[in-house]
């Protein structure tokens, strides 16, 4: 067939040959309706931590920048309260401190339960603690002014403190930043399986055996009172550190005496030391859970007069400012 007729037979049944080649293209719209989407997968619990905590330091770097170039201009007096920038500075911060209450709305109120996460209006809740209060100090241009102001500023700073205080003592009860409780069985647990990874090391030194026995003994048998559950609470970490070191001078022959030792008893002495290190950071966890929890039990009490005396004394400084 010459090369010309050929071409012709071949550009006349190329498009049926690709019709039957080619699957068909599938419609925009299923056979029940439209496709949906993808959907966008979930973010771990870890990484939306550390999204939190991201968002968290940039906050409190930003602030602290604020803080330290007002500080070093405060005798310029760039900023005056009265007036200008510093006037509005004290009504947004004021405005901000006031919506930290919204949070407990949030928590309390069924009707916004389901308006936006938890941990997301926790995460503005905290912001608004660093943001408000930097900006009532630079209202004020570091300096205390008349009696009511000056009461109302100390009001906010123990506010701002407390509010410090019990994010503190809050990250060491609860998991991440939104409010799922670690329960002490919880963190027992984990002193469990720390302990079943030395399973090897305990057949072998009876003294092992003794230092954890001694360790759990001194941290996690109930007080007698509560002076002596605040004075273990203080010493745990010392208790904890001195025990692991026990346990590593009862273990180390072991390890050391013959390289195949470790292959013998199945572990290397930096995995032998690493678990030893965790099992007692678990006891001591364990040991200062309760506490941590009467500490915030204590800071809810406390916290709450602390708002209500800012709130007040706020009040009267505005209506001194505004109306005398």
């Amino acid at each position: 067939m010459p090369r010309n007729e050929a071409s012709r037979a071949t550009t006349a049944t190329t498009p049926a040959a690709a019709a039957r080649s080619t699957p068909p293209l599938r419609s925009a719209r299923g056979q029940h309706g439209p496709v949906a989407p993808p959907a966008r997968p979930a973010r771990a619990p870890g990484q939306r931590a550390s999204a939190l905590a991201l968002s968290l330091a940039g906050t409190g770097i930003a602030c602290a920048l604020l803080l330290w170039t007002g500080w070093l201009a405060r005798d310029e007096y760039w900023i005056v309260a009265r007036s200008g920038v510093g006037y509005a500075l004290g009504i947004a911060g004021l405005a901000m401190m006031a919506l930290l209450l919204l949070y407990s709305l949030r928590k309390r109120i069924r009707a916004l339960r389901n308006l936006g996460s938890l941990r997301g209006w926790f995460l503005v809740h905290m912001m608004l603690g660093l943001l408000g209060p930097t900006a009532i100090l630079l209202h004020a241009n570091f300096q205390l002014g008349s009696r009511n102001s000056t009461v109302a500023l100390v009001s906010m700073l123990l506010v701002a403190g407390s509010g410090i205080a019990g994010r503190f003592i809050y990250t060491r009860i609860h998991h991440e930043y939104h409010g799922r409780r670690a329960t002490l069985a919880e963190i027992r647990a984990a002193a469990q399986d720390g302990r079943g990874a030395l399973g090897a090391l305990a057949q072998h030194s009876p003294e092992l055996i003794r230092t954890l026995r001694e360790l759990e003994s001194r941290l996690l048998t109930p007080s007698s009172g509560r002076v002596q559950g605040a004075w273990r609470f203080l010493r745990a970490g010392g208790i904890e550190r001195a025990a692991v070191r026990r346990a590593w001078r009862s273990v180390r022959p072991l390890l050391t005496a013959q390289r195949r030792g470790a292959d013998r008893l199945g572990l290397h002495p930096r995995a032998a030391r690493r678990a030893l290190e965790q099992y007692g950071a678990a006891v001591r966890r364990v040991a200062r859970f309760s506490g941590y929890e009467r500490a915030f039990a204590i800071w809810h009490v406390l916290h709450l007069p602390l708002c209500v005396l800012l709130f007040a004394t706020a009040a009267v400084h505005v209506l001194a400012v505004h109306v005398y």
